[in-house]
């Protein structure tokens, strides 16, 4: 064929595909009822953390390179709540830390006791309830960090053991935590976006069933993604409810706190009433290391 039969042919060939393409179809896609979105955790010594956030649409922004602006931090953060935690007879008053930060010195930790949180959100009228109980303390039966050095990098290892009680049914996270050298004021990455509006932290987690133990025990060495041999890092375990579990394995899947916030594309599980997230009391062991010393 010569080349003016080619283009000719090309022509024909591309009239006919966009005349057969059907007329694109306006679709108005509603955005989602916002709603509060519920964290927690426990710094041993008493203190008891929730963050509340107000859910958004992945529809309404837009993202460069994976960040978002300080401008949707400030308007996700929730910064005047009313929130209280319910316990054993007793209710606590939480106060602001930071915006989107609330938390109780006050609050007492008792294995088995079960836990209620309510929060109202004063600029919207948002409200959430939610209910879960604290399992028992459990530790690191042996934990080191180390460094792995080769000819071409230097890896941060972190070597640790957990024993479980095989007659019992136990679900638990192992989280470390590395604190960045600098921070950006005038964006915020996508999977940083915490609470506190910080992105001065990096958070990984590791999560294991009873399925993860051989005769009660767990031995693992992993590496340390993204952690410098000059970092500073906390190490937690803590024994988890089968429902946080679950919450913090389709969080994983997710790979981004975006769904977490927005609720989508993964419905996540919750024990949050009229909002997303987890509300949790769970007892961690924090262990810190400054892995210049080792």
């Amino acid at each position: 064929m010569n080349t003016g039969k080619l283009i000719l042919a090309s022509l024909i060939a591309a009239t006919l595909f966009f005349s057969c393409r059907p007329k694109p179809i306006n679709i108005n896609v509603k955005p989602a009822v916002v709603k509060l979105v519920v964290s927690s955790s426990v710094i041993p010594n008493r203190i008891m953390l929730v963050s509340l956030t107000r859910s958004f649409s992945s529809l309404e922004i837009k993202l460069n390179q994976d960040t978002v602006s300080s401008n949707l931090a400030g308007t996700v953060l929730v910064k005047n709540a009313f929130v209280t935690v319910s316990y054993l007879g007793r209710k606590d008053t939480l106060i602001k830390i930071a915006d989107g930060l609330y938390g109780s010195v006050n609050t007492l930790l008792a294995n088995n006791a079960v836990y209620e949180l309510y929060a109202k959100d004063n600029d919207t009228g948002l409200e959430v309830t939610a209910s879960t109980y604290m399992l028992p303390y459990h530790r690191f039966d042996s934990i080191r960090p180390y460094k792995l050095i080769t000819a071409k990098d230097t890896a941060c290892i972190l070597y640790y053991q957990l024993r479980d009680d095989p007659s019992l049914e136990n679900y638990y996270v192992v989280n470390y935590v590395r604190k960045l050298n600098k921070s950006s004021n005038s964006a915020l990455s996508i999977d940083r976006v915490f609470a506190n509006g910080s992105a001065s932290f990096e958070n990984y987690f590791d999560l294991l069933n009873d399925d993860s133990f051989t005769n009660g025990l767990y031995s693992v060495r992993t590496k340390l993604e993204n952690v410098r041999p000059n970092d500073s890092i906390s190490v937690s375990v803590a024994n988890i409810s089968k429902g946080y579990y679950d919450f913090l394995s389709a969080f994983k899947r997710s790979g981004s706190l975006i769904s977490n916030l927005t609720g989508e594309p993964i419905n996540y599980p919750s024990n949050v009433n009229m909002g997303y997230g987890y509300f949790n009391a769970y007892y961690p062991q924090i262990l810190f290391f400054d892995l210049n010393n080792y």
